[in-house]
């Protein structure tokens, strides 16, 4: 094969000068300028040294010295004939060479794409990947077609490390195929994924969405929540998966749109979740609101920290220091109680005394569910609402969004905390929740009474 393809590229050079010779050869023509028609014979000579200069790459093209062919491979003038003859070379160094040479025709870094040494093929993607960003906008061209040809079979190369050079040359590369960067953003090592999820500027909002979809390889929405300026819609769908690293990452950045609804459903899980803590209590741009439900979990250190915030309006500044006001208090009063509430024998002395003096409050509750004393809060919705217990319980293990909602109404809670009590106490998945917010219940009284009628019976 090696022999047809020289013997093809001397009939081209031979094909070239036999045309060179047929146009001097022709008669005059006397209407036109003497000068014109003269034969150029400046035109000859040069196609004569290119003649001269293919024989003599030939020749060392098949000598049996390695170092000879070594040091035509990587020479900047080798033509492009004599170095697809060489991406075929017996000896790995020689095809090296050939894969690290910038004049290298496409055809022969298909051909080594293909090539059984692994390192080869990694100085090949290398290569081809920075030479990518000066690739033609013309998706016709041979060129174009070739290179993208050549970057997909790398893309799916069975070595993680070719993919890996492949994936860290191209994540910024606005011009790089499409259909490559997507394969890359898929691949199941997240070392291949992770900087084309992070930094692609070829990813669009619906191929990041497909992605999430797909239950990609663990990691890989964490590398999607760091991207720059992610948008609103891609942050709910980070939101929803319940991937808390991902979350945690989201949270942390700043640039990452989120919507004030979305960040109430991180909010509804985040008491149990220490990782989000911080990045919530920093979280820029925060509403009163959020600041009062995340002043009521977070450790005192951290809301020490947000009173010393500079970046929030002054409404939410007064809404942070009654927060902190009202925590204070909170922690004076239970400080001994607290402890009690996971002893069986003062559980109901404990709840009876709240009730008894009007501290059994939607507060208590919250404070109760973020410490994980579940059993303290199933008691107290009973006696809020004047359920029997077991009734209380059924709705739990029936793990119906509608009957939380209905329950937390029956004990005159504040509608968000039935969102809170759906993902934390029931366990219920963001698609599973009905969304509630601070003062208006998704339900009218008489569907929720329904529903407290119907467990109740």
């Amino acid at each position: 094969m090696r022999q047809c393809i020289m013997q093809r590229s001397a009939e081209k050079m031979v094909s070239c000068l036999r045309r060179i010779r047929i146009k001097a050869k022709r008669p005059m023509d006397h209407n036109k300028n003497l000068s014109d028609q003269v034969p150029d014979h400046g035109a000859q000579n040069q196609d004569q040294a290119l003649l001269n200069a293919y024989e003599d790459q030939k020749a060392r093209a098949r000598s049996p010295n390695t170092d000879i062919r070594i040091a035509l491979a990587g020479a900047p003038d080798t033509l492009p004939e004599i170095l697809y003859f060489l991406a075929e070379d017996s000896v790995a160094e020689v095809r090296r060479c050939v894969a690290l040479n910038e004049n290298a025709p496409r055809k022969a870094d298909l051909l080594l794409t293909q090539d059984h040494d692994a390192s080869i093929r990694q100085e090949l993607a290398a290569k081809i990947a920075r030479l990518t960003p000066e690739l033609t906008d013309d998706r016709r061209s041979t060129l174009y077609k070739l290179t993208v040809q050549a970057l997909e079979i790398l893309a799916e190369d069975q070595l993680v490390r070719v993919r890996e050079i492949l994936s860290n040359a191209l994540k910024d590369v606005a011009k790089a195929p499409s259909n490559v960067i997507i394969t890359l953003a898929r691949d199941q090592a997240l070392t291949v994924c992770s900087p084309i999820l992070e930094f692609s500027p070829v990813l669009s909002d619906s191929d990041l969405l497909e992605i999430i979809r797909s239950n990609p390889v663990q990691g890989a929405m964490s590398a999607i929540s760091r991207r720059q300026a992610l948008k609103e819609s891609v942050s709910d769908s980070i939101a929803k998966s319940g991937d808390e690293a991902a979350i945690a990452e989201l949270l942390v950045n700043d640039s990452a749109q989120i919507r004030e609804d979305t960040l109430d459903l991180i909010i509804d899980r985040a008491p149990q979740r220490k990782s989000w803590h911080e990045p919530l209590a920093m979280r820029p741009n925060l509403s009163a609101r959020a600041v009062q439900r995340i002043a009521s979990f977070v450790a005192m250190n951290l809301l020490d920290r947000m009173q010393r915030r500079l970046d929030l309006d002054d409404d939410v500044m007064v809404a942070m220091a009654e927060a902190v006001e009202r925590r204070l208090a909170e922690d004076t009063h239970t400080k001994l109680q607290e402890p009690e509430w996971a002893n069986s024998d003062k559980l109901d002395e404990t709840i009876a005394h709240m009730y008894e003096v009007g501290t059994l409050t939607n507060n208590a509750l919250e404070r109760a569910l973020a410490q994980g004393e579940k059993r303290f809060v199933v008691k107290g919705l009973s006696l809020l609402s004047g359920l029997a217990a077991e009734t209380v319980q059924n709705i739990i293990t029936n793990r119906s969004a509608k009957a939380v909602i209905a329950l937390t109404w029956k004990a005159g809670l504040k509608p968000h905390f039935a969102s809170q009590l759906q993902s934390q106490l029931v366990g219920l998945s963001p698609n599973d929740m009905i969304r509630t917010t601070e003062n208006r219940w998704p339900m009218s009284d008489n569907d929720m009474q329904w529903q407290i009628d119907f467990y109740s019976t």
